[in-house]
């Protein structure tokens, strides 16, 4: 039995013995693919983008405008990390789900990448996801999976609205208001939806104890309703009187932004085994500063940021990265110049939406590789002309190119019924294979020879790409969002003219140019703008940002918007 059992030892031995050479020739190998740039299928790295693969920095920054090839070079710093060969620990993070979904789809394209992953543990999660598996996984405490898609957070802020609102009347009947002295009250406009917005915004930026948020600028949440420095100690008080309701009424039932604090509060708890050696985060816009703050303590080696600030569509706050330990200036920011989506003619449109808080890129600084048609702009006066207009076309597009990708963008946003319910979606449906988001992960193939028609807010679709984008409800109630001016005008008691409403106005006008820029942007041979209404007035009243020459219009009178 000795000699046996010596024989299978030796032999296991030099099984293993193997394929660690075999594996670590196959990293040499691959490193050298990596070197020339060949990361996917039909997909090779420019030296712009090589130079910033190969980059030693520890922490870096991606920079650059939607087309310009920020995921796929996040894509190629995460594969030279996989052709080493240590070990490694890998977390490839966002925000939206959907972007995870298909950066996991295209991994799995590379034969590099499915030859190396079981040299390392890799992990494609969306922010929330993360951290209830590390806390879960570290016997720490169980928190809820909570999916970050727009109708969810739609759904939590509704509840979170509902029960702020249930604390907020039984609160301001209690001893400890009422003897508050008059300066110190709130005011009628802070009981809407003021104080539940207010409190979300100080978990997310870490103002969780008085004195912090006693003396900080609160960058990012407006002007009205008004907000004394009196009325802040009111607003802290009933901040903490809130949380011990929700705790003692609802348990473990944590708001989105809970999830970073709550990490923060158990790093120390983390056991190193369970950190990642190296992090890339894509689409860093959309994280909150606590979450970043949270990303920067797990990263044992490494720190790539992907990311372009016109782009910040989800309601964030303005944040420094310095503050929150991440070193990137100098040569640790990379800004991609090449354009490698879209036409000249879409972004020539979509660069022309200009924004408070990013600077737009200049003409002569970007270089285009294709050229096409100019976007389009078309009126019908009703819904039925413009649907019966989207399936002839679409079914114009397939014969063309069956394997084309089309996306339909909608302003339903977080409304499931609406978007279910839509006419142009149920129209849709009898034509072709329809998907939302809800089924992109299983459905959406990009080796498949007809694509479905994806059909979906600007929201979900952000980080993706497609053949051709037709964009939805152009129109004066949708961008910007109607509503969102008619809370703003609640907010300011109904005084449109003072400097403040001009100013939050602004502000939301800013995040809806956004909205319609990473629309646009998606496109890679054609974007179409479309909208309904009696008269063609109804237009939105963004098609003025755009120069003529760079549009054409259909069923209505260019001259009168365009400059």
């Amino acid at each position: 039995m000795l000699p046996f059992f010596w024989n299978q030892l030796a032999e296991a031995w030099v099984e293993k013995h193997y394929k660690k050479n075999e594996q670590l020739q196959n990293q040499h190998c691959w490193n050298e693919i990596i070197k020339n740039g060949t990361l996917l299928d039909g997909i090779k790295l420019s030296r712009e983008q090589l130079a910033v693969v190969h980059t030693q920095e520890r922490q870096l920054l991606i920079n650059g405008s939607a087309g310009s090839g920020k995921s796929i070079t996040l894509l190629g710093r995460m594969f030279k990390v996989m052709a080493e060969p240590e070990p490694s620990r890998i977390l490839y993070v966002s925000f939206n789900p959907t972007l995870m979904q298909d950066a996991n789809k295209r991994c799995m394209q590379s034969p590099i990448f499915r030859d190396l992953k079981d040299a390392h543990t890799i992990h494609f999660y969306t922010y929330h996801f993360m951290v209830s598996k590390l806390l879960k996984e570290s016997g720490i405490i169980e928190v809820e999976h909570l999916e970050m898609s727009t109708h969810k957070l739609d759904k939590f802020d509704d509840l979170a609205q509902r029960r702020c609102k249930s604390f907020t009347e039984k609160y301001i009947q209690t001893p400890e208001y009422v003897r508050l002295p008059t300066d110190r009250k709130l005011y009628n406009t802070h009981f809407d939806r003021f104080l539940l917005e207010e409190f979300l915004w100080m978990k997310a930026n870490g103002y969780v104890t008085e004195e912090l948020y006693s003396n900080c600028e609160r960058a990012g949440r407006g002007i009205n309703p008004r907000l004394t420095k009196e009325q802040r100690y009111t607003v802290f008080q009933m901040f903490t009187a809130y949380h011990r309701h929700r705790e003692e009424t609802y348990g473990k039932d944590y708001d989105p932004e809970d999830y970073a604090l709550l990490l923060l509060k158990h790093m120390d708890r983390l056991p190193d085994g369970l950190k990642y050696d190296h992090v890339f985060i894509d689409e860093v816009q959309d994280l909150q500063p606590m979450q970043l703050k949270s990303l920067v303590l797990l990263a044992k080696k490494s720190l790539t940021l992907s990311g372009d600030l016109k782009q910040r569509i989800y309601k964030r706050t303005p944040f420094a990265f310095k503050d929150l330990g991440i070193e990137v200036e100098g040569r640790r920011t990379r800004r991609l110049k090449i354009n490698y989506r879209s036409t000249k003619q879409i972004m020539k449109l979509a660069r022309s939406i200009p924004f408070l808080d990013a600077e737009n890129d200049r003409e002569d600084d970007l270089v285009f590789v294709r050229e096409g048609p100019k976007p389009e702009i078309r009126y019908y006066q009703t819904t039925e002309t413009l649907n019966r207009y989207l399936v002839r076309e679409i079914h114009a597009l397939r014969c063309q190119k069956e394997d084309c990708s089309i996306a339909v963008i909608h302003r339903y946003d977080g409304d499931l019924w609406k978007t279910q319910n839509c006419r142009t979606r149920m129209r849709l449906n009898r034509e072709f294979d329809v998907i939302g988001v809800e089924s992109y992960g299983r459905r959406f193939n990009y080796s498949q020879q007809r694509k479905p028609v994806f059909f979906t807010d600007a929201f979900a679709v952000k980080g993706l790409e497609f053949d051709y984008v037709f964009i939805l409800h152009f129109d004066s109630s949708h961008y910007p969002r109607k509503s969102k001016i008619d809370d703003l005008l609640k907010r300011s008691g109904n005084d449109k003219w003072s400097n403040n409403f001009i100013h939050d106005e602004d502000a939301i006008f800013n995040e809806e140019r956004k909205i319609l820029y990473v629309s646009l942007s998606r496109a890679k041979e054609k974007a179409v703008l479309l909208y309904t209404g009696e008269t063609e007035k109804k237009i939105s009243p963004f098609v003025r940002l755009f120069h003529g020459p760079d549009y054409d219009a259909h069923g209505f009178t260019k001259s009168r918007y365009a400059r």
